[in-house]
This record gives structure tokens, sequence and C-alpha cells, in this order.
């Protein structure tokens, strides 16, 4: 998640830094590690841009919402590369294209919407891994 500080979180710092909002290079740092070449994701399609360049200039923290929204999606990216055994390149293909058990929509624009939809990513991989068709 591009945090300094990463190694030394806890589950319940992590919470709080969440709430509190993550910083704004968090939002930069996931947008290149879900789509290294910037083929079909921006760091403005997670967070919106005027927004985003506020809060850069103003050296503020991701809202709340967006901290949480963020958050789903580094989980969804994990998971996409687990279950990928480690390649970043068909977790990001997976990622992006339209399957038809999310309405033909891709499994990260779902994701992105709501933490219901990244948990509905999340149940799919885990499906996926059990060997249920998907």
């Amino acid at each position: 998640m591009g945090l300094k500080s990463w190694p030394r979180i806890d589950d319940v710092s992590l919470v709080e830094l969440v709430e509190a909002g993550l910083p704004i290079s968090t939002a930069a740092t996931i947008a290149r590690n879900l789509d290294p070449t910037g083929a079909y994701l921006e760091v403005y399609d997670l967070i919106p841009k005027a927004s985003y360049y506020r809060r850069k200039k103003l050296k503020k923290p991701l809202t709340k919402d967006q901290s949480e929204m963020i958050y789903a999606l580094s989980k969804v990216f994990s998971e996409a590369i687990r279950h990928y055994h480690n390649d970043r390149e068909s977790a990001s293909l997976f990622l992006s294209r339209k399957h038809p058990l999310l309405g033909g929509r891709s499994p990260l624009n779902v994701a992105r919407e709501s933490t219901a939809g990244a948990d509905l990513v999340m149940d799919l991989l885990t499906r996926a891994e059990a060997g249920v068709a998907v």
C-alpha cells in the first residue's frame, strides 16, 4: 500500500489508519500495482481528479470513504495475486476482463464501486480456488 511503516502496522493500527485517512500517495501506489502500464487504470479512476490534486496540494490524507475503497481494492488485488501464484500480470488481466458472474462487468469495476463489490470479487476468487465453477 506504499506505507513506510507497513511492516510494523498491526490490525488495530491499520483500522485506525483507514479511519483517519490513508496518505494520498497510497492511491497512486495502488493504481500502479493494479495496472503498472496504465493501460486500463489511472489514479483518477480511484479518486476523482480534482479531489486527488486538492488533497495532494493541501497535504491532506484521503477521506475515510476513499481510504476504505483503496483498502478493499488492495485486498482484492492481493487475493488475485495469491490466486495466480504471484503472477501480477495474470492477476491484473483477471481483474480487468469482463466476467459473466459479475453481470459482464470486470472484477476491478465491481470492486471499485463498494466494499460489497469487493467482497463479491473476493468470493469469486475463493470459489475458483475451491474448484467451484466460475
